[in-house]
């Protein structure tokens, strides 16, 4: 196959692929998945990628509160689907009356 037949069997299967709603239950399904409240924290770690300096921002972004780490199997509540593979999720069943906090982390991240 051409490599032009791959990139557009690949597009083929990416737009096939349905976004997730939200509002739906899923589940963390990786170890060491974290997220941030702020979108643009999210995108700074993520371009750091597998940098020396990444654990420490994300060391300081954990302490500080701004980022958390979910438990693999955690429950959670896609909110808003972002654009470039992220999502920003809540813990948890969210009900009227809690509001708990949303967090954005990557996509891959949940299923």
């Amino acid at each position: 196959m051409s490599k032009i037949g791959a990139a557009f069997l690949a597009a083929v299967m990416l737009a096939a692929t349905p976004l997730a709603a939200a509002g739906t239950p899923h589940r963390i399904v990786r170890d060491g998945a974290w997220g941030c409240r702020d979108r643009a924290d999210v995108f700074d770690l993520l371009f750091l990628g597998i940098s020396a300096s990444f654990d420490t921002k994300l060391a300081g972004a954990l302490a500080d509160g701004r980022c958390v780490l979910f438990n693999p199997g955690e429950d959670v509540v896609i909110v808003e689907t972002g654009q470039h593979g992220i999502l920003q999720v809540q813990r948890g069943v969210v009900t009227p009356a809690a509001s708990p906090a949303a967090y954005w982390t990557a996509a891959r991240n949940v299923r």
